[in-house]
């Protein structure tokens, strides 16, 4: 391959790369040859044209898997729905999807470092909070949410349920989830956002079973 001849499959293929080695082996332990030489035909040169450290390559991956799980914007023009029953199913669709085809949208515990869940909290408030702000927006005006400060609201939302929640960062024991899904029921309900009812329930006890096999 002419090198950056096609410098988007390059690197595609090179966050491809990363993401299997530190599934496999962990943040720590992949160095960037070990990369290089995983994608088998580029040169270090050809790496740190698309990133400087490894650093900048977890970054992308989550951007990437953050972007390509933000379900919230396929599902805000279903006219049917209220604000509400949008965040809980964006978030029902989301679980269930990573559950059904075992997906990036949770954290392999390797790549479970202090860097892949700064990036995953930054990305996230970057990425997804903007969207469940608009839908946050839009439930104060159909009144079905009655949030006092939005944007606080989305933030808080992605930080917890994408990091927090996640039994795959956090293992706790069964009861002790059952615990943080009544507290976040709770939180949530408190600032104006009901979000958990019993069917988003049994779907995050299911993230859980899942994670557990």
């Amino acid at each position: 391959m002419a090198r950056n001849k096609y410098p988007e499959v390059t690197r595609k293929r090179i966050i491809e790369s990363a993401v299997k080695l530190f599934t496999v082996n962990g943040w720590d332990n992949v160095t960037i040859q070990e990369i290089v030489d995983d994608v088998g035909d580029i040169t270090r040169g050809a790496f740190y044209h698309h990133f400087k450290t490894r650093a900048d390559v977890i970054d992308a991956i989550t951007k990437e898997m953050l972007t390509a799980n933000n379900y919230f914007n396929d599902i805000s023009d279903l006219k049917n729905l209220n604000a509400l029953e949008r965040l809980r199913q964006g978030i029902s669709y989301s679980i269930s999807q990573s559950v059904k085809e075992e997906d990036l949208s949770t954290i392999p515990f390797k790549m479970n470092s202090a860097e892949f869940v700064y990036s995953r909290i930054t990305e996230g408030v970057q990425v997804v909070a903007p969207g469940i702000q608009k839908i946050i927006d839009e439930g104060n005006r159909d009144g079905s949410l009655q949030v006092a400060f939005p944007k606080q609201a989305a933030e808080t939302f992605t930080m917890l349920f994408d990091i927090w929640m996640n039994p795959e960062i956090f293992r706790v024991s069964r009861a002790e989830f059952i615990q943080k899904i009544e507290h976040i029921s709770l939180m949530f309900k408190g600032i104006g956002m009901p979000l958990m009812n019993d069917d988003l329930k049994d779907v995050f006890l299911a993230l859980f079973d899942k994670v557990q096999e």
